[in-house]
């Protein structure tokens, strides 16, 4: 009876810890802009140039997975270092996009607040690396060290070469989304 009580009190607490580390990730959620412009050739070897935008991602993840793409939002997640796709009434988390958490550098003031960040791109479809990313990230935070405002803009670089395509882009951050009144 003592191990069943223990087991019970185990669980719960493994849940609860889970629902605590799923409200922080959410709360730590940016709309993201993502642009490219990518160049490829034709049938008959001509250059030809195509675009990329978050809304092309939205509407690819929401094909694989059967769902409006009019419900999903593309965004920044702060402590994975990584792009999604996610629910627009409530931030859980439906789809990676792009990562930027495997190998990455970054350059940080004596604050914390200001980041030079240098990181390779990857995605769920290729074993390594897809291209780079270099970016400029600012942070605020309340006096409890709550992140209470965040900005992350740069520039990537990109190839599919199973397609012969190359992109180039740009990205930023905007609105902070699912915040909670205790991280005011």
């Amino acid at each position: 009876m003592k191990n069943l009580k223990l087991l019970i009190i185990g669980l719960i607490t493994g849940v609860a810890s889970c629902l605590a580390a799923q409200a922080q990730e959410q709360t730590n959620e940016y709309l993201m802009t993502w642009v490219a412009v990518g160049y490829t050739t034709n049938a008959h070897g001509a250059l030809i140039e195509t675009n990329l935008n978050q809304q092309t991602l939205i509407n690819k993840v929401a094909a694989d997975n059967g769902i409006n793409p009019k419900d999903c939002e593309f965004v920044y997640r702060v402590e994975k270092r990584d792009t999604a796709v996610v629910w627009k009434t409530n931030g859980v988390f439906i789809s990676d996009v792009y990562q930027m958490e495997y190998t990455f550098e970054d350059v940080t003031n004596q604050e914390g607040t200001i980041n030079f960040c240098e990181s390779l791109l990857n995605d769920e479809y290729h074993t390594n690396a897809i291209g780079s990313t270099f970016g400029l990230e600012e942070k605020a935070y309340n006096r409890d060290g709550y992140l209470i405002g965040y900005s992350y803009h740069g520039t990537f670089h990109c190839a599919f070469p199973e397609s012969n395509v190359v992109f180039t882009g740009s990205f930023a951050t905007g609105a902070r989304v699912y915040l909670k009144a205790e991280d005011e």
